[in-house]
């Protein structure tokens, strides 16, 4: 909904008879109820005879056109409620002294003509009408409250209404069972007017006295076109309001309301809308509603020409509702997927029209293209997170027409399909006979390596990335899609320019498809230039690997090298039983030879506390690495710095390396995330790291590759214990 300056609240305007409620010529005491002919003359109070309420229109703003108009209106409000209790005491015995109130009556319209507010009058207008509720005299209630709901119209008559204890009178009157709708229609427009950007009086109307009655005028569908409107003005930016219709029933109340066949009011949509949005917030306001609820929501996307906002507003709904479990059961059961695949196709569509030159303004000046990219990133949200339910695998398998099109959905030139795709697709590919599936028979793999080709886009490289990455799991697809190509589409995301993020994913992704797969390793290895005379011949794809490592300030970027550079490493070792012996060395020493600062990234992973999995599987792998003499002089050359060195002396100790320096995340002294784990679990990972740093350096010292001052540091500090 627009958001200028100039848009105050819901208005609820007179009906196009109430102009005409009474002469501005006539005086209290002249003007009279038209009985006969030689009064039809006259303009009579005869709103409750023929007033037609769903004839009202409902605007958001000031018709400037009118604004003079209703201002009159409000002017003599006192002398046209003077009419009325002249008629009434006339009519009914009231307990009231008519002259001072007439008396006071004009004064009040004297006053209010220069801007006054005259409380005292408003308190004696509002003593009249409570008699004449106690009566059940509807006709007088009837005109009185037309005109006071076309004074609230005015801003500066809303906290006297309140003050006077008008307001209190109108919600007891809606709150009364059994109230004519000729009476309650222009009684709830006083309140929604009174209400209206004035918090003193929404603290009245949302007492839990009044909040039931107003929930339950919603399912009516003959006062339908007033009371969603007053509903808005009541809880329009206001979280105790909101609150207190969500916890009385309003989201199951407008679930009814649409789903009622008489409810045809296009205009007040937006404001369904909206009043959906916050009251569906929460559990609380979700728990009365029906499982169907969320179809019926759903199929409100399904209107024409919604508007972005709006269609944002039904979105953030449905994204509420799929967060419990019984929903989402409805959801998948009904295939109502399919409607919000339409909304990412329709808004992919009017976001390219949206920021298409020359007819429009250029990207980022036209505010529907900001809504439509929030629209867009919100049902992706949603349909990411349905598509990972154990539910929705079973109910749209590999096979299904679902999955159909979502693959087509990856050659796609609409970038939030292919970013829709790779997600849904992804988590669908969470067992090994999926991943099979995809892989063999589906060659979905060709299609995610072309998309990360392009990669112009760094959403659609990302989700991309992940999808991949879920694909790698199964040991028979490591081969199919860990090619030469792949490991060079995967090595530029590490260039300088390339989001942190993605070049994580990227390095994720590389580990899955070494992992346990010596042939991909060969292809890590792999020079980049097959020219003997080119300088990137003694470079590998591991070489630029290592050079992301020094450059990136990412730490999550640097940890996933590090497990790279230690699953290499196992691979090696494991796969030394299947290979020729010549074959293993061979890998080795490419390894060690084109890489001398390959046991970098694993000094930063035992150097960290933070994460105690992540430390222990760097000690295994430096441990395996001082095996060789090649790689004892790799990892040798890391423990030359002195925090490397104090950590090897700290873990084979259990002491810091020095008494004097507090601990810290580089140090060995504790465990951040050790809360998770017991003293025994803890404990338990120390001991194994004390082993493999044992190991390493028994292996130093029998390949005696710098190794004295290591065996003199750890025996010196034995000496000190």
């Amino acid at each position: 909904m627009n958001s200028n300056n100039d848009i105050l609240e819901v208005l609820l305007p007179q009906n196009q008879q109430d102009d005409t409620l009474i002469s501005t010529t006539s005086s209290p005491v002249q003007a009279s109820r038209a009985t006969s002919a030689d009064e039809a003359s006259q303009e009579p109070l005869s709103g409750h005879q023929d007033l037609n309420v769903d004839e009202a229109p409902l605007t958001l703003v000031f018709d400037q056109l009118n604004l003079r108009e209703e201002t009159r209106m409000a002017e003599r409000m006192f002398l046209s409620l003077g009419v009325i209790i002249q008629h009434a005491t006339e009519e009914f015995e009231l307990d009231i002294d008519v002259q001072e109130v007439q008396d006071a009556l004009r004064h009040a319209d004297q006053i209010s003509r220069n801007g006054n507010r005259d409380v005292e009058a408003l308190a004696k207008i509002q003593a009249v009408l409570a008699q004449l509720l106690l009566l059940q005299d509807s006709n007088h209630l009837v005109e009185a409250a037309i005109i006071l709901a076309n004074a609230s119209r005015d801003e500066s008559w809303r906290s006297p209404f309140g003050q006077s204890g008008l307001l209190a009178l109108f919600l007891r009157i809606q709150a009364t069972t059994g109230v004519e709708d000729r009476v309650l229609i222009p009684s709830l427009k006083f309140i929604g007017n009174t209400c209206a950007d004035t918090d003193i009086n929404r603290e009245l109307a949302i007492s839990a006295v009044y909040i039931p009655s107003l929930v339950r005028h919603v399912e009516n569908p003959r006062i339908s076109r007033t009371i969603v409107p007053v509903i808005y003005n009541i809880s329009n930016d206001n979280e105790q309001a909101q609150h207190a219709f969500r916890t009385s029933g309003l989201c199951p109340a407008l679930i009814r309301l649409v789903e009622n066949p008489r409810f045809q009011a296009p205009d007040l949509l937006t404001y369904v809308y909206s009043l959906l949005d916050f009251s569906s917030s929460d559990e609380v306001g979700l728990d009365p509603c029906s499982d169907n609820s969320v179809q019926t929501v759903v199929e409100l996307l399904q209107g024409d020409d919604l508007e972005p906002d709006d269609t944002l507003l039904i979105v953030h709904t449905i994204g509420a509702f799929l967060k419990h479990d019984r929903f989402q059961q409805h959801f998948i059961e009904h295939d109502l997927v399919y409607t919000l695949m339409e909304v990412i196709n329709r808004s992919s569509l009017a976001y390219e029209t949206v920021t298409s030159p020359p007819s429009l303004p250029p990207v980022g000046q036209d505010p529907d293209e900001d809504v439509w990219l929030f629209l867009r990133k919100a049902v992706t949200e949603i349909l990411s997170d349905i598509s990972a339910t154990g539910a929705f695998a079973r109910r749209y398998t590999i096979n299904s027409t679902l999955v159909d099109s979502l693959i087509q959905w990856l050659s796609s030139h609409q970038q939030q399909e292919q970013i829709c795709s790779c997600l849904m697709l992804g988590n669908l590919a969470q067992s090994d006979p999926v991943c099979r599936e995809m892989v063999g028979r589906r060659s979905l793999h060709d299609s995610l390596l072309e998309i990360l080709e392009d990669h112009t886009h760094p959403q659609v490289s990302y989700t991309a990335l992940g999808f991949l990455r879920n694909l790698a799991l199964p040991a028979e697809n490591k081969p199919t899609v860990g090619t030469q190509r792949t490991v060079e589409i995967i090595a530029r995301f590490w260039s300088e320019d390339v989001n942190p993020q993605i070049q994580h994913a990227s390095v994720a992704l590389l580990r899955q498809l070494l992992n346990h797969c010596i042939g991909n390793v060969r292809w890590l290895l792999e020079s980049l230039s097959p020219d003997p005379d080119s300088p990137a011949h003694e470079k590998t794809y591991l070489s630029l690997l290592l050079l992301l490592f020094g450059r990136t300030d990412d730490t999550a970027t640097k940890f996933e090298t590090g497990r790279t550079v230690a699953t290499i490493c196992r691979c090696i070792s494991s796969s030394s039983q299947g290979l020729p012996p010549q074959s293993t060395n061979a890998i080795w020493h490419r390894l060690y030879g084109l890489h001398p600062d390959i046991a970098t990234p694993l000094a930063m992973m035992i150097s960290q506390s933070r994460f105690p999995v992540l430390r222990s599987e760097g000690w295994f792998a430096l441990a395996l690495m001082a095996r060789s003499g090649e790689g004892s002089a790799a990892v040798s050359e890391v423990f030359q710095q002195l925090e490397t060195f104090g950590v090897l002396v700290s873990t084979i100790t259990g002491q810091s390396p020095t008494s004097e320096r507090p601990a810290t995340d580089n140090t060995m002294s504790s465990d951040s995330n050790g809360s998770d784990r017991s003293p025994e679990q803890v404990q338990n990972m120390k001991d194994k790291d004390r082993e493999n740093a044992l190991v390493l350096v028994n292996e130093l010292l029998r390949h005696t590759v710098s190794s004295d001052f290591l065996l003199l540091g750890v025996l010196h500090r034995f000496c000190l214990q």
